[in-house]
């Protein structure tokens, strides 16, 4: 079987964790004798960091083009997309609200292809309901769409919102995002303990909830206890949480970091006390299993499908309101070391259960049920 993944981001972009997970997959795949060519845009990778526009074999049975992206169409990367076609039995696309995809999904149709169609989160509310663009789009897709594509959900309260806003869907597979399990880095004693949240600094990730939780904790407040942000900012949200911070009295424990990558991110999580994922919605959250790998409880909010945080004794899943944050944060900040010290084996056994290679296989049964 010959597979041809078309994406924006592939590793080593420096933004998604699709980005990340996709490379795994790939990899995961071609260990079961699967063929697979992977034609994608250079974006967020550094200059030098690899070759562009050609393709490259990273393996024995994967092959990759990373194609520079000068038009918001990214003709060059539909062409080398299209032209690899010939060659695949299927075809997955990663977003939905990539330009090129749309191209090539239209290439795909024509040409009789199986297609598995990725949204990436694009179909929450909170992306659709702010953007007129994006409704517009997402009506014409769906009078675009075939029957006969199978879409890709993450989790089940991605598969709800392809059933919402693309009706025309026949069949959604859900599968999670898996994972190549990083090492785990020895844990360093701090001497200010701290939170953490990493992603992207965005609105959509309610921080300012974080923020008054925070402040309204007794616990917190009586404590040396400090929050890391690490991110990208978008939307300028960092400025509104530093102006937040300051009106709270915490802004000298509140740090913004732009960005960690590789082992220091990894350790990051690793010192930390907990990571906070209180995003008002998310269609998975890789940066869960980035710590729980870790060993470091994840408090994630009911916008995220993290339910199985609570159930694993991994972590809190809870609402993201200010008055659930603090009641949360004051529950840690009382708990029991050995209660702590459990939290963290259970972290580790949960994020195994992600593991690409232990999973494979649902991936394999979907690629040969099309």
């Amino acid at each position: 079987m010959n597979l041809l993944i078309v994406s924006g981001l592939f590793y080593p972009a420096k933004l998604g964790g699709p980005a990340n997970t996709l490379f795994w997959l790939s990899k995961a795949l071609v260990s079961k004798g699967i063929k697979v060519s992977v034609v994608v845009s250079n974006h967020k990778i550094d200059e030098g960091t690899i070759q562009f526009n050609k393709w490259l074999s990273l393996t024995d049975g994967l092959r990759i083009r990373y194609c520079s992206k000068k038009t918001l169409l990214g003709l060059r990367q539909v062409f080398w997309a299209v032209r690899e076609m010939n060659n695949s039995d299927i075809v997955m696309l990663s977003s939905i609200c990539y330009l090129p995809n749309t191209l090539v999904y239209i290439a795909a149709i024509i040409r009789h292809k199986k297609i598995i169609w990725s949204p990436r989160g694009e179909l929450f509310d909170s992306a659709v309901q702010n953007s007129k663009q994006k409704r517009l789009f997402f009506s014409f897709l769906n009078s675009i769409l075939s029957p006969k594509v199978v879409f890709h959900a993450t989790s089940r309260q991605e598969r709800e919102t392809v059933n919402r806003y693309l009706p025309s869907v026949n069949k959604i597979a859900v599968i999670p995002n898996y994972f190549e399990l990083p090492e785990k880095e020895g844990r360093k004693r701090q001497e200010s303990p701290y939170f953490i949240y990493v992603g992207r600094i965005n609105p959509l990730k309610a921080l300012d909830n974080l923020l008054r939780g925070l402040a309204m904790s007794t616990r917190f407040m009586q404590s040396d206890y400090r929050l890391l942000l690490v991110g990208p900012d978008q939307a300028s949200y960092s400025q509104v949480l530093k102006v937040l911070a300051r009106q709270l009295g915490i802004e000298s424990r509140v740090e913004f970091l732009p960005g960690l990558y590789g082992k220091k991110k990894y350790q990051a999580y690793s010192n930390a006390l907990f990571t906070f994922l209180v995003s008002h919605s998310e269609n998975f959250g890789n940066v869960v299993i980035e710590s729980l790998s870790q060993g470091t409880p994840v408090v994630a909010a009911k916008g995220t499908p993290w339910e199985c945080l609570d159930e694993s004794g991994a972590g809190f899943w809870i609402e993201n309101d200010p008055q659930s944050i603090s009641k949360c944060v004051d529950e840690i900040m009382c708990m029991p070391l050995s209660r702590y010290n459990d939290m963290r084996v259970a972290a580790e056994d949960l994020a195994l259960s992600f593991d690409v290679n232990e999973n494979i296989d649902s991936w394999v049964e979907l690629l040969n049920s099309i």
